[in-house]
């Protein structure tokens, strides 16, 4: 294949990529929509579960709390009871119970801060979207009303051309007419001048008369010249 071959290829390439359909940009970017409300979801799961976890803790860290006065009056009767040992068994498992319940509230309190940040996450996220759906409103509907815009003008370019094609035939059509009432206006004024011959001439291109139509015009006029002379020598 030649340089000019060559050249000539791209030069095809590159006008049919320009005359390629654009993409329609009401279609833009839907991908990227459906994986924020895949993401959405997923942080709606997510907050599901840290809440889950959350009320299971609520609920251990209760039930220790509910522990402590029960094991300090044990402690307290025991040694009432002259059960020091057991008094002492009872203090420890209080103290057990305190370490737990403090562990309890530790992680009961870093779940309600991720609960906490993933509803800001999910929040955040939300807004995104929706803020991203009524700008892809906004695409599709001016580029609805373009696209409408652009069937117009078209529509009305091809109008255009049939006023072109007809303002034409209406200038024709004038041109005929002022013509024509140009001649009869100059016909009118021979008539009131009494110039017959000029008016023969000017008719004579449009109106031509046969022989035989002149014979008959010569006898009918000798005829009124016989019928005005007779009466000329009646009277």
């Amino acid at each position: 294949m030649g340089i000019l071959d060559r050249i000539a290829r791209r030069l095809k390439q590159s006008t049919a990529a320009a005359l390629a359909p654009a993409v329609d940009p009401r279609e833009v970017h839907l991908t990227s929509h459906q994986k924020q409300r895949a993401l959405l979801r997923q942080v709606a799961h997510a907050i599901g579960e840290v809440i889950a976890a959350r009320r299971r803790l609520e609920a251990s860290a209760e039930s220790v709390r509910a522990k402590l006065p029960e094991l300090e009056e044990q402690a307290r009767s025991e040694l009432q009871a002259g059960r020091k040992n057991m008094a002492r068994l009872a203090l420890q498992r209080r103290q057990l119970a305190q370490m737990e319940l403090h562990t309890l509230e530790t992680q009961l309190s870093e779940v309600e801060r991720e609960e906490m940040a993933l509803s800001m996450v999910q929040q955040r996220l939300s807004t995104q979207i929706e803020a991203f759906a009524a700008r892809q409103e906004v695409i599709r509907a001016r580029y609805s009303a373009a696209e409408a815009q652009v069937r117009i003008n078209e529509a009305v370019t091809g109008v255009s051309e049939d006023f072109a094609d007809l303002t034409a035939a209406l200038q024709w059509a004038e041109e005929k007419t002022e013509s024509m009432q140009a001649r009869a206006i100059a016909i009118n004024r021979l008539v009131n001048e009494g110039d017959l011959e000029a008016i023969a001439a000017t008719t004579s291109a449009d109106l031509p008369v046969l022989s035989a139509g002149k014979e008959e015009v010569e006898r009918q006029l000798a005829a009124l010249e016989a019928d005005l002379q007779d009466g000329l020598s009646a009277g």
